[in-house]
């Protein structure tokens, strides 16, 4: 991915504010995905989501650590996004990427833009780009992160963030209903969403109730993310 460096000094300043502490909070999710790429297991995926307060004044940070073995080499991705409010919107999003060129991504969210600083071994890049209300996080590769879109939607359309390739795109959303899903060896009456982005490949995810993610399918791809275990 080829980065133009520009000089962005609300975006400079947005990027340079800390991220808080982890978040002492309930539990929303954790657990783990296996992951198969063409009917091949290829790596996992272990995350955690917890939120503290209630209402406008909630506060939700989903953590994860992603460790793949791909054709093409390793993938290591360690994501945490910050998100407030009832529709747990995204303020604050980074993503330490490891393998051949390790890099770090640190974004924040507000006043309609995504400010993101790029650090590789090269040195740093500033980007900033729209982010439009109600825009939500889906980094590629990152399975946990549809918690965040069933919370909000199960049918519609929802503007996306794509940190990790620099834009947002429109997404649309569609409820297929109920059907039974192998979860860990046992089977589940989930929620199938269609979730489509704006020339991207179909994206297929099945939610429980509470909206918690237990399997992510792109056909295209051929990539499947499951839980190894049903949650409690």
């Amino acid at each position: 991915m080829r980065i133009v460096s520009r000089y962005l000094p609300r975006a400079a300043a947005l990027a340079a504010l800390a991220f808080t502490a982890p978040l002492a909070g309930q539990s929303v999710d954790a657990g783990t995905f296996r992951v198969y790429v063409e009917d091949r297991e290829v790596g996992s995926e272990e995350f955690t989501i917890l939120q503290s307060g209630t209402g406008s004044g909630a506060e939700t940070v989903a953590t994860g650590r992603v460790r793949l073995r791909l054709p093409e080499g390793t993938l290591e991705l360690d994501p945490r996004l910050r998100a407030r409010g009832i529709g747990a919107d995204p303020v604050e999003y980074q993503v330490s990427i490891g393998g051949t060129s390790p890099t770090r991504i640190v974004g924040t969210v507000g006043a309609g833009r995504f400010s993101a600083r790029i650090v590789t071994a090269t040195g740093e890049q500033l980007r900033e780009y729209v982010a439009s209300s109600g825009a939500l996080v889906l980094d590629d590769g990152v399975a946990h992160h549809y918690y965040f879109l069933a919370q909000r939607t199960h049918s519609g359309r929802v503007p996306v963030i794509i940190p990790r390739e620099n834009r947002q795109v429109m997404a649309s959303v569609t409820d297929r209903g109920e059907e039974a899903v192998d979860v860990g060896g046992t089977r589940a009456t989930l929620f199938h969403l269609v979730v489509q982005p704006q020339g991207g490949d179909e994206h297929h995810v099945w939610v429980d109730a509470l909206n918690r993610v237990l399997k992510v399918e792109i056909p295209a791809r051929r990539y499947v993310a499951v839980r190894t275990q049903i949650p409690r």
